[in-house]
């Protein structure tokens, strides 16, 4: 039986005690002691109901507030994952740049080295008509503007890499850094606009980029080793 079925059934039987008419007999004494541990009984049983009540409401209220922190933290840890995936896809998408980029740096310093033999050629005196054709200052300027136009493109992709946080690592004229640099060969030649120094990086045959969690690619360099 519950509580509270206990209480209303302690209240009806006294409230048929009260009610049940006087017998005519000659009065007696009234025994009141067993009508105080009714009330007394029926009290302690309301504040027992009372506090099993108090105590499933404050269950309730703590169950609701684990619930709540539970979806607020499900919801930030989806906010951080979709975050997560958001910026992988976008370095996965600036690195496939990198191979464009390595084919623009090779062809602009192909490019510039053929430039450079022409106009020593075109120095000599003694052309054939054929070789002055290709020598000519008309033929230059396509080859020059051809090569402002790869600069151009290799210039965009850069600031596109470095709108998103990736840049490249310091190359020819930097002392070598293991933690930037992978050497792939060494030199006993330094060029003339470069101070001879020991682990001094005189070349690059491919250019390495970083960002702010890392290095993404070393930079292969030629590293400078005086003749002993």
């Amino acid at each position: 039986m519950s509580s509270h079925r206990q209480v209303w059934d302690t209240l009806a039987r006294l409230l048929q005690r009260v009610e049940s008419p006087i017998p005519a007999s000659p009065p007696a004494a009234v025994d009141t002691s067993s009508l105080e541990q009714e009330v007394r009984k029926m009290g302690k049983t309301q504040h027992k109901a009372n506090l099993l009540a108090e105590e499933q409401n404050a269950q309730v209220k703590q169950v609701l507030a684990l619930a709540q922190s539970a979806q607020e933290q499900n919801a930030r840890l989806i906010e951080t994952l979709a975050a997560q995936r958001s910026a992988a896809a976008q370095k996965d998408m600036l690195e496939a740049i990198l191979p464009a980029l390595d084919g623009l740096e090779h062809a602009i310093s192909s490019g510039e080295r053929y430039l450079q033999t022409r106009d020593r050629v075109a120095l000599n005196p003694d052309l054939s008509p054929q070789q002055a054709v290709l020598v000519s200052p008309a033929d230059r300027a396509i080859l020059s503007a051809w090569l402002d136009g790869l600069t151009l493109v290799r210039e965009r992709l850069l600031a596109i890499l470095d709108v998103g946080g990736i840049t490249p690592i310091p190359g020819v004229g930097e002392i070598f850094d293991p933690y930037l640099h992978v050497a792939v060969g060494t030199s006993t030649h330094c060029p003339p606009n470069l101070e001879a120094r020991a682990n001094l990086i005189v070349a690059e045959e491919r250019r390495g980029y970083r960002s702010a969690g890392g290095v993404i690619r070393f930079a292969e360099v030629i590293v400078y080793r005086p003749k002993v």
